[in-house]
């Protein structure tokens, strides 16, 4: 019978298997200076899992939504970072607010 108490992180990384493990150290990321919380300054680019050649880009915001873009195709590792590293600079930015007023109308848009 395991243990009551949580495992550690370093326990977690331990416990992976060897091909998470590996994918996920070829993960890149920064902290967006652009956001104020700490805990959501991360931007990262990996590869997705199960070996289906998709890359991602994420980022979370304050309102506990996850933004991804995904990569799929040919060259989807050096589409998604140069995706990845158009976002470090002025060339483009992450969006964390919705970007569409609110309406009056319904779900559609439509009055």
């Amino acid at each position: 019978m395991g243990s009551d108490k949580p495992r550690t992180f370093p326990e977690l990384v331990d416990a992976l298997d060897p091909e998470e493990r590996a994918r996920l150290e070829r993960r890149e990321s920064f902290d967006d200076p652009a956001v104020g919380d700490d805990s959501l300054t991360k931007v990262a680019v990996f590869e997705d899992r199960h070996g289906s050649g998709e890359w991602r880009v994420e980022y979370n915001d304050d309102d506990g939504g996850c933004y991804v873009t995904v990569f799929a195709g040919p060259e989807a590792d050096r589409r998604a970072r140069e995706y990845f590293a158009a976002l470090k600079t002025p060339q483009l930015r992450t969006i964390r607010a919705v970007m569409v007023p609110p309406t009056t109308g319904n779900a559609t848009g439509r009055s």
